[in-house]
């Protein structure tokens, strides 16, 4: 008998190594003339605090990771995907960490990307890596009890089952939604007005003063788009917002708050039930406003997710080609508006599995 357990445990372990060495995952290069370098930087913030277990509270924790564009990969060291997380040894990025930003760079737009709730910063490295290679800086937030945060030292914090969205709320009234998700989107708005003020010392030290601060876009995802049309209502740097399925505040939308140009994404299978709410964003709009359906889409397409888990997600569309589409409507969308590249959103988005209405 004792024979018998030996075997199968050396089964299980031989497989899983196997299992551990075939799974590999190379993330899909970004397409840009510069290489990219990434960091990561945790910033405690000291107004504020967060709860880390049922009777622990601490002061707030915000970690950061940034993407850049690079002139050289001599002599650097490939980051790890996620920048050091063990979780994701198998996956490979193609960015090159604590390497210098790029000396020919002048001003570079600053993105902020804002993660869903539950989601971490580092799964959207393809799009990040693919904006940074465009000449864009870019930085992705992970907010304590919105998502998951791993800090350098280990610690994994979770999200907070306060945000949690009850079963059936998101079938309506919408404004139940609104309500909800009032507390959550104040936090995120806080956690980015925070990371905007590091950013600034940040920017003379690490940056060599090449991040223009006076020309900033926002990409937010689900709750994210929710904290992204909160903080581009309140921030007149921003200069374009970007959302998939993640829609601003009740007020916002209805108030006409948002004065940049808009580039919202959903996929149809969520914009026959949501798009009630995206006619009271783009009906109030100040600016030009894309509506763009993506067909055969889910709502973590434009993560990382797909790609490195694709047996849990069931989508139409291939995680690539998913990935694909999406980085080119960003990537246009933002250098058209950040960078005024004229037309070129309109050029790129005549794509397969893209509807794009437009709004002016």
């Amino acid at each position: 008998m004792l024979k018998k357990v030996l075997i199968l445990i050396f089964f299980i372990l031989f497989v899983g190594q196997g299992y551990c060495q075939s799974d590999t995952i190379q993330l899909i290069k970004p397409t840009g003339n510069y290489a990219v370098g990434t960091s990561v930087y945790e910033w405690i913030d000291e107004s504020r605090s967060m709860k880390v277990g049922s009777n622990f509270v601490q002061q707030r924790a915000i970690v950061s990771q940034f993407w850049y564009p690079i002139t050289s990969k001599n002599n650097l060291t490939k980051a790890p995907y996620a920048a050091l997380s063990k979780d994701y040894q198998k996956t490979i990025a193609h960015s090159f960490l604590r390497a210098p930003i790029a000396q020919n760079l002048n001003k570079a737009p600053l993105i902020v990307i804002v993660p869903g709730r539950g989601t971490e910063r580092f799964l959207y490295t393809v799009m990040a890596e693919e904006l940074a290679s465009q000449g864009f800086v870019v930085v992705s937030v992970d907010m304590p009890e919105l998502g998951y945060v791993t800090y350098q030292d280990g610690f994994t914090l979770y999200p907070s089952d306060e945000f949690k969205t009850p079963n059936g709320m998101m079938a309506g009234p919408y404004e139940r939604v609104d309500e909800f998700y009032e507390k959550p989107t104040e936090i995120g708005y806080r956690d980015l007005e925070f990371v905007i003020r590091n950013i600034k010392g940040l920017n003379a030290k690490a940056f060599e003063n090449k991040i223009d601060l006076k020309n900033i876009g926002v990409f937010g995802h689900s709750l994210g788009g929710r904290i992204a049309g909160e903080f581009t209502s309140r921030c007149n740097k921003v200069k374009a917002l970007a959302t998939m399925e993640g829609i601003p505040p009740r007020d916002v939308r209805y108030e006409g708050k948002i004065k940049a140009p808009a580039l919202m994404l959903c996929s149809s299978g969520t914009l026959k039930y949501a798009l009630d709410n995206y006619n009271s964003f783009t009906e109030n709009r100040k600016n030009t406003v894309y509506l763009v359906e993506l067909e055969g889409f889910g709502h973590n397409s434009l993560t990382d997710n797909p790609l490195i888990y694709p047996n849990n997600f069931n989508y139409e569309i291939t995680p690539k080609k998913a990935l694909e589409i999406s980085r080119t409507l960003l990537s246009a969308f933002f250098r058209e508006f950040l960078l005024g590249i004229k037309d070129n959103y309109e050029a790129n988005s005549i794509m397969e599995y893209v509807k794009s209405i437009k709004y002016e």
